[in-house]
């Protein structure tokens, strides 16, 4: 596809930014209704900066308890009067996340054996599109009450019946500690699989090479609390296919995968990996594959570890451009991704932490190192996307906007020990970049560029921006025109802090900054601390 260098064409741009407004939470307990219940207290104003533009905070967050429920638990979180999109609704107990879900009507369910005994403290945290956190007060709940009636097994117990009982759905699977050799496990629909934690471990079976060691094309599909050991011998840990649907993947260990620790496929949405760890060495694509689409939607990525594959760490792979609603509403928060690697092909074309390539996704509060290419990267229809609040180091290029990246925000990331900060692609192939924002983020030593704009990356802006050391100067403009560049600071190194230069448009024809606006840009012998 490309090798990102600040020497080839790129870009950047203008949106309007939304805010969240009064966002009252309610978490009750009881059935699947969607029936909001009376809220209890209101915490304070969420704290807001007009220099990030994040304008007006949400002003209120509410919780109520559970009520008692034998078998199934449902939390719910009412989310009103929000003008920024929320992404994120996390239920917690005792500060612990008990999961995260991504649309409305928020709810979490669980086995009720899943709460823990005693008396704990329930609260709600949402995260809207911008970042922005509201954490709700707590109330006291009670758990350890019995939970849905089960087939369980052992490994040397109950295994074959358990295995058909997933297969036919609407049921709950409890395995018990200990290692459980087996040709596949395919869940169908309204089925629960869950493990006593890390000690239930899923092997392939003797003489036996699965595609997938787990599989679903169901709806309502949870997985939870074990390990999937793929042997070596497995293609991918856990495969969703097309017709999945609401499918919830949490407190996994994915480990000696060939391909993928996960892999979603077809059409499918409301899919989504939790608290969970994958081991990627050895596997040659991904820690996650989402293969997008105009069918896929709400795929999300929370709170996993993933470190050692080849390719990427999360790549949300919608790859075609112009697509209005592709592969739409796609999250990335608070994940922690490291070591993505190729040692035998560096040509552009993976070794990336995440790559998102679908309409209006979120890449939030990530934290991403060593990777052998980017840290982050939008490729696709990457349209209305923000990529706010990632740490980002030790990887050539810390962001990277691909051609076709449009009205999207990138705002409040931490870039250090990079070739490029951020690079914006050239306009080739029909398409470019433009009205994106790049606001308030914090570039440090980067050694070739702090932002490099490339030809065609038009009527974007680029303020309050921070460069500490690093090359000068900080900002190139090469051949991009119509950018407000405004109220950025840079220090520790002299040189200028925005360069304009001439490019070559795809045809070979000269590209010249034109109409640039560059102001209250702020340049200092030595940084501050």
């Amino acid at each position: 596809m490309r090798i990102p260098h600040p020497h080839r064409k790129g870009v950047l741009a203008l949106i309007a930014v939304p805010v969240l407004a009064a966002v009252p939470i309610v978490a009750a307990g009881g059935d699947r209704s969607h029936h909001a219940q009376r809220p209890l207290a209101v915490v304070a104003p969420m704290p807001t900066s007009a220099t990030h533009g994040t304008g007006r905070a949400a002003r209120a967050a509410r919780v109520r308890a559970p009520r008692r429920h034998a078998g199934t638990v449902t939390l719910r979180a009412s989310v009103q009067g929000a003008s920024a999109r929320i992404v994120a609704v996390t239920f917690r107990v005792d500060g612990r996340p008990l999961g995260t879900d991504t649309t409305r009507p928020y709810a979490l369910d669980l086995d009720a054996t899943q709460l823990p005994s005693g008396r704990h403290a329930l609260s709600v945290e949402a995260v809207d599109r911008l970042g922005r956190r509201i954490t709700s007060p707590t109330v006291a709940v009670s758990g350890g009450r019995r939970g849905h009636r089960a087939v369980t097994a052992s490994p040397g117990r109950g295994l074959a019946r358990a295995l058909a009982a997933l297969r036919g759905g609407r049921v709950t699977v409890r395995l018990g500690p200990g290692r459980y050799a087996v040709g596949g496990v395919r869940l169908g629909s309204d089925t629960r699989l869950i493990g006593a934690g890390a000690a239930t471990v899923l092997t392939p079976a003797q003489g036996s090479s699965p595609e997938a060691l787990v599989a679903t094309a169901g709806h309502h599909v949870r997985v939870s609390d074990l390990t999937v050991d793929g042997g070596g011998r497995v293609v991918q840990g856990v495969e969703v296919t097309d017709g999945a649907d609401d499918v919830r993947l949490a407190r996994l260990h994915i480990r000696a995968v060939r391909e993928n620790g996960v892999r979603a496929s077809g059409a499918h949405a409301g899919v989504s990996l939790q608290d969970s760890v994958i081991d990627g060495r050895g596997a040659h694509n991904a820690g996650v594959f989402d293969l997008g689409s105009d069918g896929t939607r709400d795929v999300s990525v929370v709170r996993t570890r993933i470190h050692g594959p080849r390719g990427y760490g999360v790549v949300f792979a919608q790859r075609l451009y112009g697509r209005p609603t592709a592969a739409l509403h796609n999250l990335a928060l608070d994940n922690r991704i490291s070591d993505i690697i190729d040692p035998t092909r560096q040509d552009g074309t993976d070794e990336g932490g995440i790559w998102t390539g679908g309409v209006a996704a979120a890449i939030i509060a990530n934290h991403v190192r060593h990777t052998g290419i980017d840290g982050i990267e939008t490729v696709g229809s990457s349209t209305r996307t923000t990529i706010v609040a990632n740490d980002v180091a030790d990887t050539p290029v810390g962001i990277y906007l691909e051609h076709s990246t449009n009205a999207s925000l990138i705002a409040r990331n931490a870039i250090a020990d990079v070739g490029t900060g951020v690079n914006v692609e050239w306009r080739h192939g029909g398409g470019g970049s433009s009205a994106n924002s790049f606001v308030a983020n914090r570039v440090a030593g980067a050694r070739d560029a702090g932002m490099f704009i490339d030809v065609g990356s038009d009527a974007n802006r680029i303020e309050d921006n921070v460069f500490l050391d690093g090359a000068r100067p900080a900002i190139v403009l090469q051949g991009a025109s119509d950018n407000l560049v405004r109220a950025n600071h840079a220090c520790g190194k002299a040189g200028p802090m925005v360069g304009q230069q001439a490019g070559r448009f795809e045809d070979g024809s000269r590209a010249t900054a034109r109409r640039n606006r560059v102001v209250g840009n702020v340049q200092a012998d030595a940084c501050g601390h």
